[in-house]
């Protein structure tokens, strides 16, 4: 596979195209190629390092030669991975930890997440395991009308994702809703650990606007009811969520 990859991309192609072309999913592709490019980047670094110094040339009459002392050390080239980038020289990560949430539709949101290898790193120090071990899942959150911050949800559900994955289509959803995506782990008890989390979304109407859903709390907050919009969610960096078995 590896090699029709390597074939395809010196081509032009992209990640998408390639995986449709060898009918693959994109993260194997892409996990085939970051892998490739890294081996030679690596091979690159000790060819430098463990080729011979060469010798100072002797001083010709009436011309100087600059070449390095004799016992002069001289410094390997420092091989700096570059950033996978696509046909149009567009980098495809940038080593972020990233969420984004997008509406697409009043019932699907597309959502686009980046874990940083730091990240990944810390996550299987703390955990004693591979990342390849934890099973990935997403968690949507709708928080409308509620205070986020003391724990106030309307409802929540998480569903599994597949390995190498880092784009998703949420849906179906309920229009004019707010919500919250968090991309988390299953941990060894069985619980949901958010490890990325995206702001607030809410989708838009599918039907003509009538009094609203909003008009009885916008309304409470024109006259001075209460301080501050009811709809208005503060969010903590990090919550833990125990799994509803």
């Amino acid at each position: 596979m590896l090699e029709k990859i390597i074939k395809l991309k010196e081509q032009g192609l992209t990640i998408k195209q390639i995986a449709e072309k060898i009918e693959s999913t994109e993260g194997k592709v892409k996990y085939a190629w970051s892998k490739y490019r890294k081996s030679l980047t690596e091979n690159k670094a000790v060819s430098t390092e463990s080729s011979p110094v060469a010798k100072p040339k002797k001083k010709k009459a009436g011309v100087t030669v600059s070449a390095p002392k004799q016992n002069e050390i001289v410094p390997a080239l420092t091989a700096v991975p570059s950033l996978e980038r696509d046909a149009f020289g567009m980098a495809t990560h940038y080593e972020d930890d990233i969420i984004h949430a997008i509406v697409q539709s009043p019932t699907a949101v597309y959502v686009y997440w980046e874990l940083s290898e730091l990240s990944r790193k810390m996550l299987e120090t703390h955990y004693h395991a591979s990342f390849d071990s934890f099973r990935k899942e997403m968690r949507i959150i709708d928080v409308t009308l509620r205070d986020y911050e003391k724990g106030e949800v309307n409802r929540s559900y998480q569903f599994e994702l597949p390995e190498m994955t880092n784009t998703w289509f949420v849906r179906p959803l309920m229009p004019n809703t707010t919500y919250i995506i968090e991309w988390g782990i299953q941990t060894i008890d069985g619980d949901f650990l958010p490890v990325l989390r995206s702001k607030p979304v809410e989708t838009p109407r599918d039907e003509p606007v009538v009094d609203g859903r909003f008009s009885e709390v916008v309304a409470r907050w024109q006259y001075g009811e209460v301080e501050q919009p009811e709809w208005v969610e503060v969010l903590r960096p990090y919550s833990y969520f125990d799994r509803i078995r």
